[in-house]
């Protein structure tokens, strides 16, 4: 009889062991999936339609602010942003979703990194005063699938992705601020064109002038022999869109040998006027390529052979562009015309 009840007695005990590991996996189950729900709904913002304004915090970088205005988005309230880099941002504040809550042990160690490498991510909606939400961005996992976050307020750190993206996300909010410009070099519609110089110091017989006013006209800018000429107007239309939407490679402010190359002689210069009064100044030069040397760069032909040239824009940015792009901007006065 003491036999039976004892029997009973572990039997009872294992169950209500079970029991408890049961309900504790449970619990677990139902705690993880709840984190899961909170690090989604928390991190994600729903609509970026909604969002005024994004700054962005480095320890080791200067704050960038990035507000919208209109359609598009401005930095620090100065420079343009570029359409494809800010849409890397937006993408992970709409998108980021959990990939794994760490393990409790390595909390300790991701908010130190927080604490002292962190970037900071405040976002604001609807002009408001005070952040809507803020995120604070860590380091990336070491197999590369994805980003530490901890939300503001919170000392529980998740492991964040995008999904279909293979890689980290951390790089897409720890920039300097000329990665973020936007790099277009000319965006003026044929219709906003008043004139357009062209000119080439080195082989001056080519530069011209192009004059968008009672019709258009093209003249050459050194004299020539008094023999008629008729103008092709479609093809000087079809040049002047060009100016339209020509992008740089790289804006280079920081090139070490800038000083040196603003020094020599252009390959190239070209003032455009747009019919509000306005004027925009570009300043072509010969790209430094040590390792492929293509010769001179002096008339048109010489400076579409380049791979690459060096652009100063209005006497401020300095940039990279590639021929292949801006190749067909480089033009001789003889290719608008024919002989009588």
């Amino acid at each position: 009889m003491k036999s039976a009840n004892k029997q009973n007695l572990i039997l009872l005990l294992v169950l209500v062991g079970l029991s408890g590991i049961a309900s504790f996996l449970y619990f677990q189950h139902q705690r993880d999936a709840s984190q899961l729900v909170r690090a989604d709904r928390g991190f994600a913002v729903k609509n970026i339609k909604d969002v005024s304004k994004i700054v962005v915090r480095h320890v080791k970088l200067q704050p960038i602010i990035f507000t919208r205005a209109g359609g598009t988005w401005l930095i620090n309230g100065k420079y343009p942003a570029d359409p494809a880099v800010i849409a890397h941002i937006e993408k992970v504040l709409t998108g980021v979703r959990l990939l794994y809550v760490p393990p409790v042990n390595s909390i300790p160690t991701i908010l130190k990194s927080v604490k002292e490498n962190g970037i900071q991510v405040d976002v604001y909606q609807d002009n408001e005063n005070t952040p809507e939400k803020i995120i604070h961005i860590g380091s990336d996992l070491q197999n590369g699938d994805g980003t530490f976050m901890v939300l503001g307020g919170s000392k529980q750190p998740f492991a964040m992705h995008l999904p279909g993206l293979s890689g980290g996300l951390r790089s897409r909010f720890e920039q300097p601020l000329d990665n973020y410009r936007d790099k277009f070099i000319f965006q003026t519609p044929l219709k906003n064109i008043k004139s357009l110089k062209v000119v080439y110091p080195k082989d001056n017989e080519h530069s011209f002038l192009i004059e968008n006013k009672m019709g258009i006209r093209v003249s050459p800018l050194m004299h020539r022999d008094a023999v008629g000429y008729l103008t092709n107007e479609n093809i000087i239309k079809s040049y002047l869109s060009q100016f339209e939407s020509l992008g740089a490679e790289k804006l280079m402010n920081q090139y070490p040998d800038k000083e040196r190359v603003l020094q020599s002689l252009p390959s190239c210069t070209i003032e455009l006027e747009k019919k509000d009064g306005t004027k925009n100044h570009y300043v072509f030069y010969k790209y430094d390529d040590p390792e492929n040397q293509f010769g001179v760069a002096n008339s048109p032909g010489e400076i579409r052979f380049q791979n690459r040239l060096y652009v100063l824009v209005d006497f401020t940015d300095f940039y990279s562009v590639q021929t292949r792009v801006f190749g067909n901007v480089f033009r001789s006065y003889s290719e608008f015309i024919q002989m009588k």
